[in-house]
Parts: C-alpha cells; structure tokens; sequence
C-alpha cells in the first residue's frame, strides 16, 4: 500500500511516497481505510527529531489523527463493521504506524463513530486535540462552574475545542488570547466571553478587565514555553496553570503567587498501553456533542494532500493558521 514515510530526521522535505505492506488487524483492533488526517505540533516535533522518543520504528508513518472507514475487524471487536465511517487517536507513536497511509491498524477501544455531518477532513481534525482538551479539563482540572479561565491561544489546534468544551460543557466563564482581531473574534464565536489580541493588550489589562484585578482562577497555556511567564502574570493568587508542552514557569512569581501547575501528556493511552477505553469514550461524546451542534470544528483555510504532506508540515510549523490544517488522503 502507498505510505507518506520518513527514513530519518530532518526538515517537511525528508517525506518521501513509499510502497510498504498493509496491515492486519489482530484482536482487539479494526482495519481502517484512511480518508484524511491533520497536522499537530507534535507532528513536526517527531519529523525534526526534537521528539525522538515519540517515534515510530523507521521507516516511519506519522499522524494519530485519523478519519475513514472500516475496512475489516480484528477477533473481539464489538459495536464496529465493516463500511462504519469513523475517526480515531490511536497510533502514530513509538512503533505504532500513524495515519499517513492507505490503510492503518488501530484499537477499537480508541476508535469512534464519526459525527454524521462531518467530512473525513473536518472529523480528522478532532481526535488528538479534543482527547487533549477533555484530560486537562474535565479529569485533572477541579474550577467550579462559573470560575474564570484563560485559554492561552484561543484558535489553536487545542484551543479551539478547549474554548467550546470549557464553555458550554463546564460552563466555566472563558477569557481567550489570540494574535490577530479576526482571530479573536472566531473564539469568541465558540464560546469565550471575550478574547484578548495579545499583540495589542497587555496581560495586566487583561486582568483588569476580565477579573477586575485578581486574575484568573485558571490559564490553560496552549502554546507553550513562549506564553508560559505570561501565563503566570494572568492567574490569581493560588490559582492553577495548566501546560500541554512541557513548559515550566521560569517567572519569579510563580512560587509567590502559591500557583498549582499540570503538565498533560495526551498520547500516554498510546504509548504506555493504558486508558485506551477513555480515548474511545471521549470520541464518542464529541460525536454526540457535534451532532447536537455544541461543538464545531475549525479548520485553516489552506488545504492539503498526503501528497503535499511536507508542506503541511511547514504551515503548521512556520505559519500562522487558525484552527486546524488538514490533509485528504489524495496521493
């Protein structure tokens, strides 16, 4: 089958088309025909080799996002068949080959039907950011309904879904960041009370505006170690701040302000074998959610190919898009 690998690390041109085997389901796992799939940060963090440790044996298939149908079903299974239309965050790390392929082997147990009216493109958007957004915010996170929370990068890849989640399903009162006017508009549309252009406000001004000085219970750092003492400057005293990239405060009041911290790791079902079933669990509500019009996606308007993976790779690393990019299994 056709396969967009990689043989080593290095820059979006190491891709190269490749002929490998197709895969069979073993028990437990279900056979997907690939239909499209998305680029995250963490994507282009194992293709550059700053990830090592993510990735998969070389040659290497990226991408745990994944959207298509079920294309045969492993012993065991229950509740998939052949033809379902389904999305996925299930492979794609240490060993496991990703979605950059014709055909990918996944556990059922992290396997969902996709929602009705999506694409595969659209629904391909969803898995890795929302399994990200519901760890942080529904199992580590203990806010109150009506606590004040900062979504650091409002449009992002996670914090998009964070937005909608934390709005409409915590009913949490969220404040976003995002780098342009018409961005922060977009957040606001999902579900922030107001976004801040953080190019054009200052975080005290934020504050002051949103907390009327206390600062926010909780700030949600999206990007990473370039807002991460910003972060610590917006939360209230004693408030928590919560990390996705492994980005430590380095701010020297971080420890005055008695600050909690959680750095989330969301690919830890894939690569250390446990909580698969939640993945699955947290697909299927979206599902649900999305059918319901609660939650919606948002893609960039660029538009790419298996074929053209590499300078997808480039766009998300080096260019600014809103929501998701997204790449059709087209070769």
């Amino acid at each position: 089958m056709k396969a967009m690998v990689i043989d080593g690390f290095g820059g979006p041109e190491v891709f190269r088309l490749a002929d490998i085997d197709k895969p069979v389901p073993g028990r437990g796992d279900v056979l997907i025909e690939v239909r499209a799939s998305s680029v995250n940060p963490v994507d282009w963090k194992m293709r550059n080799g700053f990830a090592q440790f993510l990735v998969p044996h070389f040659p290497a298939v990226l991408h745990p996002d994944c959207a298509g149908v079920i294309a045969d079903v492993g012993d065991g299974v229950e509740g998939f068949a052949v033809g379902d239309e389904v999305y996925s965050f299930a492979t794609g790390l240490v060993g496991k080959p990703g979605a950059l392929a014709e055909f990918m082997v996944a556990d059922a147990a992290m396997v969902a039907k996709k929602p009705a009216g999506l694409s595969f493109e659209e629904a391909a958007s969803l898995p890795l950011v929302w399994v990200t957004a519901c760890l942080v915010l529904l199992e580590r996170t203990s806010a109150p309904e009506g606590a004040s929370l900062l979504i650091q990068g409002g449009t992002g890849g996670v914090g998009f879904v964070a937005v909608q989640l934390a709005a409409h399903r915590l009913r949490l009162d969220v404040y976003a960041t995002c780098g342009t006017d018409e961005k922060c508009r977009i957040a606001e549309s999902l579900g922030a009370r107001k976004a801040f252009n953080y190019a054009e406000v200052p975080v005290g001004d934020m504050v002051r505006d949103a907390t009327g000085g206390r600062g926010f219970d909780v700030v949600f750092n999206t990007p990473g170690a370039a807002t991460i003492n910003a972060s610590v400057e917006a939360a209230a005293f004693g408030g928590t701040i919560l990390d996705i990239n492994g980005a430590f405060p380095t701010a020297g009041n971080f420890q005055g302000k008695q600050l909690g911290f959680l750095s989330v790791f969301a690919g830890y079902p894939i690569t250390h074998g446990f909580d698969q079933e939640k993945v699955g669990r947290f697909l299927s509500d979206l599902t649900g959610l999305v059918d319901a019009g609660k939650v919606r996606p948002l893609l960039d308007e660029s538009r790419f190919t298996f074929a053209d993976v590499g300078a997808a790779h480039a766009y998300q690393e080096n260019g600014d898009p809103t929501g998701k990019v997204v790449l059709n299994a087209a070769w």
